[in-house]
């Protein structure tokens, strides 16, 4: 792997942020932390003596039509202290427990469609993907460095993050993310060591806009299959001595899962149509450029690699061994280009252009590179021989099309299809649609908002075929599927916010343990790892309500998110009833300049049979039939004291304050860790 240009990269543009930022060391200009417009224009340059300018929009980019969205720019207080939890600021995740490590979300709603190189999909604590990405506009070079800490030397974990952005007059903006985790892990043979160093760029003009970025990733992570035995942490007077949790005896040892990712995005488009002149007083008027339509394009390119590799196996933790070898090496590849091109007609115009209209054509390509049993190529080594390579091609033809309205006080809707004409997934459609009303009440504007889609989808290729040493696959699959409507009613006098859902899925696409049972006639059978790709051709419904309702008294502060679901087939498809956060504070200002919040939290949920892991595979799937584990009824408590000083942000938490004698685990074999104080700090600079 060769890292020394994105992390030279990196270096330079941190150094340049640093030497800006200690001019401005000094200056007390707070920043205003809020949730900031996306329009990049009008950005006037600074008058000589005043104080530096800190304003700073952000946005995000869907990858097909180009269009932006406002989002926050990440200098929030509240909630700061769970930033760095593997399990959420708000506790919605099941996750292996160390900092980075794989995760998947209790709540079904907020799970994302399988993506083609699903190995990310359960990082996305750090892998960060195309319509996520943060572009940035801001009057004056701007630098936020964030470090996170908690354990000890050989427990605990550290992860920085430096992110820079400056303009080159006010239509162009450039910058660079460095990201760097390394978490050693309570348990043994748990640590990861991820990197990412991104950069970006975007050209915002009248007639003429562009957005580009390059990501790298290198993510390491030690895979040590869950505890032996789970009475290490249910029931340690058992045991004939006392252990630390490092001391643990773990399944696995000395296995690994790597990743590196190279992604190149960019979109740009033209825009077409005309100046008119707008009264800004009584005695001036300005000219504005009223876009009447554009061409837009899109071009996205992905080098992706996973490799799982074991030097020491047990005997009796695989279920079957499809390659030789007294290791494991498995290597899969997946380079994919991704082409749009469309045209669109912009939305207000004139006043009958109440929406938009965008269509586009693509064409998207994949090359897949799995092992194979045949002895030849170079593929890798092991102690028997060579083992192949085998490739796979795959083409798709696509049309979409999006109405759209965004501008606006009261109304706004967006109907967004994309259809596969030809190649391999042809047939495949997915159509989404939002709508939103915003209703004045009571001196503030409730909004009741709709969201549905209906997907007929292909399966992932690594769900058709996979190869690997313990885990082997080529299968037809059937296309899933999926019809959703939900339902949101916010309203922010009360602090209330109510949604309601509903999805039928048919040929649902889940992962199975099909592990065996070595010795079931004696005391204490030993329970094999094997992963199977099924799908349930039988129909499946999920209800799903969720309720976010803050209280205020003065100084204190009760925020609660809880989330009700159940499942038609829960064999398939386990959800817990209930999962719950809850956070009580106290919110208040010392000597008028210290923002402060001090309390503690709570993350709870029903018991269930929560997913276990597949190391070999690296994603979670269902509990094995022989086996079942009930995980939760446990509730995790939290004390913080949270503090927003002008520029810097930091906090101090006792993390699982409440550990005691229970089931206190994420999953079957992999506990939560024990208590420990976490420690963290942002500093933002401007100039």
């Amino acid at each position: 792997m060769n890292l020394r240009k994105p992390i030279l990269f990196s270096l330079l543009v941190a150094f340049a942020a640093v030497a800006n930022a200690q001019r401005i060391v000094s200056e007390l200009e707070s920043n205003s932390d809020m949730s900031m417009d996306a329009r990049p224009d009008s950005l006037s340059s600074r008058a000589k003596g005043k104080a530096v300018p800190n304003d700073i929009w952000a946005w995000t980019l869907d990858e097909k039509y180009g269009n932006m969205t406002s989002t926050y720019v990440d200098t929030l207080q509240h909630l700061f202290m769970n930033s760095d939890l593997p399990e959420g600021k708000e506790g919605h995740y099941n996750t292996l427990g160390n900092v980075g490590s794989p995760r998947m979300s209790r709540i079904f709603m907020e799970r994302p469609q399988m993506s083609t190189f699903f190995f990310t999909d359960p990082y996305d604590m750090f892998f960060v993907d195309t319509e996520h990405f943060r572009y940035y506009n801001t009057k004056s070079p701007f630098m936020n460095v964030t470090y996170n800490w908690n354990g000890s030397k050989t427990t605990g974990s550290d992860h920085v993050k430096a992110v820079y952005t400056n303009n080159a007059g006010k239509h162009f903006n450039f910058g660079g993310i460095f990201d760097y985790i390394y978490g050693q892990g309570y348990y043994d043979h748990q640590n990861t060591s991820f990197m990412n160093a991104s950069t970006w760029a975007s050209y915002i003009a009248d007639k003429y806009n562009f957005h580009f970025y390059y990501q790298h990733n290198f993510m390491k992570a030690a895979e040590n299959g869950g505890l032996e035995d789970e009475s290490y942490i249910t029931n340690p007077e058992s045991m004939a001595r006392n252990y630390g949790t490092s001391d643990f005896p773990t399944l696995l040892s000395n296995t690994w899962n790597r990743q590196e990712h190279d992604i190149v995005f960019f979109n740009h488009h033209y825009n077409l149509g005309f100046y008119r002149e707008e009264e800004v007083d009584s005695t001036t008027t300005k000219e504005v450029f009223v876009p009447v339509s554009k061409i837009f394009h899109t071009l996205k390119l992905q080098k992706m690699m996973r490799n799982y590799r074991a030097y020491e196996e047990p005997t009796d933790y695989h279920s079957y061994t499809y390659l030789p070898g007294d290791s494991a090496q498995d290597r899969t590849k997946d380079f994919s280009v991704k082409n749009l091109l469309g045209l669109s007609l912009c939305e207000g115009f004139n006043k009958w252009a109440v929406f938009g209209l965008n269509a586009y054509v693509g064409y998207e390509y994949n090359k897949f590179t799995l092992p194979d049993s045949t002895l030849y190529g170079g593929y890798y080594t092991n102690t028997n021989g060579m083992i192949g390579k085998e490739q796979y091609t795959e083409h798709n033809v696509l049309v979409g099309g999006q109405i759209i309205r965004s501008q606006g006080e009261k109304v706004h809707y967006n109907l967004d299809a994309e259809f596969v004409l030809a190649g391999e997934s042809i047939g495949q459609f997915d159509i989404n649609g939002h709508a939103e009303v915003n209703i004045p009440l009571l001196g503030d504007t409730a909004q009741v908002a709709l969201n549905a889609y209906i997907k007929n989808t292909h399966p992932s290729f690594y769900f058709r075929h996979y190869h690997s040493k313990h885990a082997w696959w080529d299968q037809d699959t059937e296309k899933e599927m999926r019809q959703r409507i939900e339902g949101v009613i916010t309203f922010p006098y009360t602090h209330t916010k109510l949604t309601v859902g509903v999805e039928n899925m048919k040929n649902f696409c889940y992962f199975q343990n099909t592990g065996t049972t070595l010795n079931a006639d004696t005391e204490n059978p030993i329970y094999t790892n094997n992963v199977s790709a099924l799908q349930c051709s039988d129909n499946i419904q999920v209800v799903s309500a969720n309720l976010r309702q803050n209280f205020t008294l003065g100084i204190l502060h009760w925020d609660n998110d809880v989330t009700y679901q159940t499942c038609t087939n829960k064999d398939v498809l386990p959800l817990p009833t209930i999962s719950l956060y809850s956070n009580l504070y106290i919110r208040f200002n010392i000597a008028k300049v210290l923002k402060t919040e001090l309390g503690g939290d709570l993350v709870y949920f029903t018991e269930y049979d929560a997913p276990d892991y597949s190391p070999v595979l690296g994603m979670f799937m269902n509990q094995s039939a022989n086996k079942r584990v009930k995980i939760g009824n446990y509730p995790v408590i939290s004390a913080y004291a949270n503090f927003d000083l002008k520029r810097t942000r930091f906090y101090i938490q006792y993390h699982h304050a409440n550990q005691g004698t229970g089931r206190y685990f994420w999953g079957p074999g992999y506990p939560m860790n024990p208590s420990n104080i976490r420690f963290g700090l942002s500093w933002n600079f401007y100039d």
